[in-house]
């Protein structure tokens, strides 16, 4: 099979995900030219970090469908290099494109307009594909397709099904770097907001964590123009962000006690109409599902997968109070159709995300996953 060279950032094994990018490394890789049916070859311009690499640098090796040594990234933007067989995506050589998740676009979900919730989005997503890639020498094989595209490789081959044509969407390589996050995060946070809780004027929307999903839904509640938009986190500098983005109230849970009774009597005393949800941290989802006013609505993001990992719920209370409960993936996105809308609303002013955006090369990879860690960076993106 013909091949040729490129870099990525290479997971050569798993890692723990607190301890972000000691398993990555910068390498050459071979990447296969000779395309597969519904196969692109993209030149990557650009990829968002997410907390979801690094977790899925982290899948245990014994896991059916995982691989290492592998490569992740998952919001990825470039240019089309080449165009496998059968492929029917409007696109050809050199021109640019965005990218979003992978669905089957046959299951039930995927039929009903709803591919986030595709019944193969597990395995297509979060494993990707053995041996996609191969080490420079060729002697070992490398898995790929990680969101159906792998955006942490310079060149990388793509799934049509995660392609979005942008020819008519970017004006300049440098919108390409900017927009890439919104193939996962960014509609994944605004998406929360204006595909499920759909809030209007009256409601009081509550964001926990204040990253760029909870900051794309702090900007996501200001276009809905919600009464209340109280932005939670205990990183003062992106509490501050959120005011500059839309947020009405800013709250550091340091030190608070009783954090229940603080979220109410920030709203007054009747609690929020909408709890985003994306720290994953029980004892702030705890406290915030309490604390929801009536017929208020609470939507998961950042919940844990571990058993242990579980929320105490009064059925009575959760009944008379018209509780609902949404479980977000990918902000209930159809990204052909919503990545569009963001970048309307980008250009009125409405969703000013290069306000969240700092650019590293690829080659400062570490700081990038560094300064994500630590609150410093807001939205990392790589650079290629």
């Amino acid at each position: 099979m013909s091949t040729t060279t490129a870099r990525a950032i290479v997971c050569s094994e798993p890692g723990a995900d607190h301890i972000p990018g000691t398993n990555w490394q910068l390498q050459d890789i071979s990447v296969p030219i000779e395309l597969k049916d519904g196969e692109l070859l993209v030149e990557m311009v650009a990829s968002g970090i997410c907390h979801t690499d690094l977790i899925t640098g982290s899948l245990p090796p014994g896991m059916p469908g995982v691989q290492y040594p592998r490569v992740v990234g998952h919001e990825g933007s470039g240019y089309v290099k080449a165009v496998g067989p059968n492929v029917t995506k409007d696109v050809k050589a050199g021109d640019p494109v965005l990218l979003s998740f992978d669905y089957c676009g046959q299951c039930e979900s995927c039929q009903r307009g709803h591919p986030a919730y595709c019944a193969a989005f597990f395995p297509m997503n979060l494993f990707g594909v053995a041996d996609v890639f191969k080490s420079k020498d060729g002697s070992q094989g490398i898995a790929g397709k990680h969101f159906g595209h792998s955006s942490f490789a310079s060149l990388s081959v793509v799934n049509q099904t995660t392609v979005l044509p942008a020819k008519d969407l970017v004006k300049s390589k440098e919108e390409l770097q900017l927009f890439a996050p919104l193939g996962c995060g960014l509609q994944t946070g605004a998406g929360a907001i204006l595909n499920m809780a759909k809030p209007d004027k009256k409601d009081r929307v509550m964001v926990l964590g204040l990253g760029g999903v909870g900051l794309a839904a702090v900007m996501a509640a200001k276009i809905c123009e919600c009464e209340q938009i109280i932005a939670v986190d205990r990183v003062k500098s992106r509490i501050e962000m959120s005011k500059e983005l839309g947020a009405t109230h800013g709250f550091d849970t340091t030190g608070v006690e009783d954090l229940t009774a603080a979220f109410k009597e920030v709203t007054g005393g009747l609690g929020p109409t909408v709890v985003l949800d994306t720290t994953g941290f029980l004892p702030i989802v705890q406290a915030s599902y309490d604390s929801l006013g009536s017929r208020g609505c609470f939507v998961w993001i950042g919940a844990n997968m571990d058993p242990a990992y579980t929320l105490n719920i009064s059925i009575g209370t959760f009944m008379t109070n018209g509780t609902r409960m949404l479980g977000c993936m990918e902000g209930d996105s159809v990204p052909h159709e919503f990545i569009p809308q963001l970048i309307k609303y980008y250009r009125e002013g409405k969703f000013p995300i290069e306000k969240i955006a700092k650019y590293y090369k690829a080659e400062e990879f570490k700081r990038a996953l560094h300064e994500s860690h630590t609150g410093e960076s807001i939205k990392p993106i790589i650079t290629w």
